[in-house]
């Protein structure tokens, strides 16, 4: 069985003018390059990017990537749908699952197969791993990380500056609040282009550069592949695109790999060589493209038991919501706009546990701060009256879940089943998440406890006429609970170097190395979520264009 169009259900595979006015795909003849990145996404596109600044007057860079080109940027850039109804649109089915959202075993969401990857498609947040959450890391990377790289990765991604004077004095006002012994609270970061701006987030007296919306890799690899008709790069040096291009083996070939692509379209295959090759298809396809390679027999036994294990994401509540005018002296209304995080310090109590193992995101009139004005006609009245609605939700950590796993696929097939365990059930979460993350020894009733706690006091911050403002429910109750877990931000199914468990030893075995090399390879190397050692409290976004970013720099 070869891969084609139908193989995904939903898998969209097309060719359009608009692409190709718009940029060529690669047409030369040659099938050498030096370096050879698979999947556009996040991790990919950033990497192939910024390896094109470095080298792409001397090296020849491919990047091969299964989907087709859907759109030249991120949704946000020209729609005011939700992000994640445009996503859910896209979703393919590269995986089946036997349980459903009500048993013990299911993960949701589908992942994204198309040109710049979720990336064109995601929530834009990008708050940052915090320090204690990096002792999870093998030394090298927490060195790097801490040593500017995900500052550099903040301005790749063009860091927001700030959402208003509102939200300035919010944060202000809740860093005034015994909350922050254990937060540092700060308004949320963002990859939205903000040019008129000061650092600081008040308004330049004046820009000269206009803003670009949110960040997403298909814009930067359009920008390098530039606009046409117009002069080819034919078999020269510089960066390469194929769309509708599904890699099905990877093989060794001497000092060099050979990799065998499928044209979607056509059904042609067609064989690439490179001395480099990177796998940054996501915590999803990496591992089964690895599994599935001509040369996976001959990596080590080691490794093998690893590909694809440990799949895991960040268990995350659902919300609980209130209504509030005020905070302190600060006045709220229901067009007031606001989104704040709350990261956990990491402080530990008496037993030595993480007592607060989470971060909190608050959002401030959630359903008006992300959407872009762009038919004010269409965009309805906006809301009255003088009452805010202030939504809360929790984020934990997660350690590598060695009962997760990307199983094999058939023999010739490519649609493997996926074990993943629902987060929604929180006895497991007591049982085994909390406790190797946290070193947390607390019932199900001790966790909803913790939480409605700690909702008391945010709440307690705020007034509602007079009054002090309360949650429309409580964690335990009600439906209010955690979510299933989802692929969008799962990670660890190619594991870098990792602790198992808190204040634990790294240990002995793991897929890539701390440079992302696969172990027994020497130049293949992985960069998408699959090679985090754990499932952050935040975003990991920002930590894998951190991570991409160091890679471009080692193989520069």
């Amino acid at each position: 069985m070869v891969f084609d169009s139908s193989t995904y259900i939903n898998f969209v595979s097309e060719e359009t003018a608009a692409r190709e006015r718009l940029f060529l795909q690669y047409m030369g003849r040659r099938d050498d390059f030096d370096i050879i990145i698979v999947g556009s996404g996040i991790g990919g596109g950033v990497l192939a990017d910024n390896l094109t600044e470095r080298l792409g007057s001397q090296k020849r860079i491919l990047v091969l990537e299964a989907g087709s080109f859907l759109y030249p940027t991120h949704v946000y850039n020209f729609c005011r749908f939700p992000n994640f109804r445009l996503a859910q649109h896209y979703g393919c089915d590269t995986f089946w699952q036997a349980g459903n959202n009500t048993t013990q075993n299911y993960i949701g969401e589908k992942p994204q197969l198309n040109f710049g990857g979720r990336s064109i498609f995601w929530s834009g947040l990008i708050p940052t791993v915090q320090d204690w959450e990096l002792d999870y890391f093998p030394p090298a990377v927490r060195q790097a990380l801490t040593g500017g790289l995900l500052k550099q990765a903040g301005e790749t991604m063009n860091e927001s500056r700030s959402m208003g004077a509102i939200a300035k004095a919010m944060v202000e006002q809740l860093r005034q609040s015994p909350l922050a012994n254990d937060f540092h609270i700060q308004e949320t970061p963002r990859a939205l282009h903000q040019p008129y701006l000061e650092a600081n987030g008040t308004p330049r007296d004046q820009f000269f550069t206009e803003p670009t919306g949110v960040f997403n890799t298909a814009e930067l690899l359009v920008n390098q592949l530039g606009l046409t008709p117009g002069v080819s790069q034919g078999d020269g040096p510089g960066l390469h695109l194929l769309v509708n291009h599904f890699v099905e083996d990877v093989q060794r070939q001497g000092s060099q790999f050979e990799l065998v692509a499928r044209n979607t379209q056509t059904g042609e295959g067609r064989a690439f060589k490179a001395g480099t090759v990177i796998l940054a298809a996501g915590s999803v396809e990496s591992p089964k493209l690895l599994r599935r390679s001509s040369l996976y027999p001959s990596l080590p036994q080691t490794v093998q038991d690893l590909v694809g294990r440990g799949l895991t994401d960040h268990p995350t509540t659902t919300e609980i919501t209130t209504f509030a005018t005020s905070i302190g002296n600060v006045a709220l209304k229901a067009d007031d706009h606001a989104k704040i995080v709350f990261y956990s310090r990491g402080l530990r109590d008496a037993n030595n546990q993480i007592r607060y193992p989470f971060n909190i995101e608050m959002n401030i009139n959630h359903e008006y701060w992300h959407l872009r004005e762009n038919d004010p006609e269409e965009a309805g009245p906006r809301p009255g009256g003088d009452t805010a609605r202030i939504d809360i939700k929790f984020s934990f950590g997660n350690c590598l879940d060695e009962n997760n796993e990307v199983k094999p696929a058939p023999p010739f097939g490519y649609v493997p089943e996926i074990v993943f365990r629902n987060q929604s059930w929180a006895d497991y979460l007591a049982g085994s998440r909390f406790p190797a993350f946290a070193g947390w020894q607390k019932s199900p009733q001790d966790i909803w406890n913790v939480l409605n706690e700690v909702t008391g006091q945010i709440f307690g911050q705020f007034m509602l006429n007079g009054q002090t403002a309360q949650p429309d429910g409580q964690y335990g109750q009600g439906g209010k609970g955690f979510g299933w877990g989802t692929v969008h931000h799962a990670a660890g199914s190619l594991r870098m170097p990792y602790r198992p468990a808190l204040d634990a030893p790294f240990a002995t075995n793991s897929v890539v190395d701390e440079d992302l090399r696969v172990i027994g390879t020497q130049q293949l190397y992985v960069c998408d979520m699959s090679v985090m050692p754990l499932s952050t409290t935040a975003n990991p976004v920002r930590t894998l264009v951190a991570l991409a970013l160091r890679l471009s720099q080692q193989l520069s």
